[in-house]
């Protein structure tokens, strides 16, 4: 899809957004962003559908966990909040966030065509696609990463805690974190650019079939160390790791692993080296 329509998609989904945060101040700030998540993602469904790409909406997921972190840090209702708790969630998630969007500018920012998931989807629905691209490429994702941000929801506003060792302790997993997720991006986009058309078993890739996917359940985790740290009887917070894992265990590392399967002969044997998540030296 053209950048430019994605910029402007983003400002309109931008402009929505604010404009629904600002209307509905007095509300809890969890409340408030998701109204604003929700008109983001209508604005961008509804560009999708214009354009018939809705891979417009892939951004998303790294955008919106930044801003939420930044207004739910600076809402007047996190004024009992430890400031450096705050300001290293925040740094946290903004870094994850510029990671993620690299990797988009590097993989897909520039591909004209829709991602393969949303082919299918559109193939297998019909006349009735719209509705899916909706409810399953839109709506389902932004409401399991409003879940997930959860995770940081006690930690930016709710949690009154002094910082500890706790926090020290969930900063260095969840910088971790956004280091596997970084150290596995490179070496697939460094393994792609070689023109390989065999399975990338370089470096991390060889101790897991899905780094990227245990870096990223890992930060989230993390992120909810940092609310246990601030507020231990906000056990409700652990949802949004919970989510997270779920997803990707039960439904992106699978689909990848049949996508790959049928794709390359090789892979099948890689499976059986390989583990799918928690790493180990590969069998021979």
């Amino acid at each position: 899809m053209h950048l430019g329509t994605i910029a402007v998609a983003y400002v309109l989904a931008g402009a929505a957004a604010w404009g629904v945060w600002g209307w509905s101040l007095g509300q809890e700030p969890w409340a408030r962003a998701g109204g604003a998540a929700l008109a983001a993602t209508l604005v961008l469904w509804l560009v999708g559908v214009i354009r018939r790409n809705p891979s417009v909406f892939d951004p998303f997921w790294s955008v919106a966990p930044v801003a939420a972190a930044a207004v739910w840090a600076g809402d007047p209702a996190s004024a009992g909040a430890d400031p450096r708790r705050q300001w290293l969630v925040v740094a946290l998630v903004t870094a994850w966030g510029l990671r993620l969007t690299w990797h988009w500018w590097c993989t897909r920012a520039r591909e004209v065509e829709e991602d393969w998931r949303y082919t299918e989807m559109r193939r297998a629905s019909g006349a009735l696609f719209p509705l899916v691209n909706l409810i399953v490429i839109h709506a389902s994702p932004a409401a399991m990463l409003g879940l997930a941000c959860m995770a940081m929801y006690p930690a930016l506003v709710t949690g009154t805690r002094p910082f500890g060792w706790i926090d020290v302790l969930a900063g260095g997993w969840t910088l971790a974190a956004i280091l596997l997720e970084a150290t596995a991006d490179r070496q697939m986009r460094a393994f792609r650019a070689r023109g390989e058309r065999a399975v990338c078993e370089v470096g991390v890739w060889g101790w897991s079939r899905h780094p990227n996917y245990l870096g990223e359940l890992l930060f989230w985790w993390g992120l909810y160390l940092m609310s246990y740290a601030a507020e231990p009887a906000a056990e409700w917070a652990m949802i949004g790791p919970i989510v997270i894992t779920l997803m990707l265990t039960l439904y992106s590392a699978p689909a990848l692993d049949r996508r790959m399967l049928a794709r390359y002969p090789g892979y099948a044997r890689y499976m059986g080296r390989v583990p799918v998540l928690w790493p180990r030296r590969p069998r021979r």
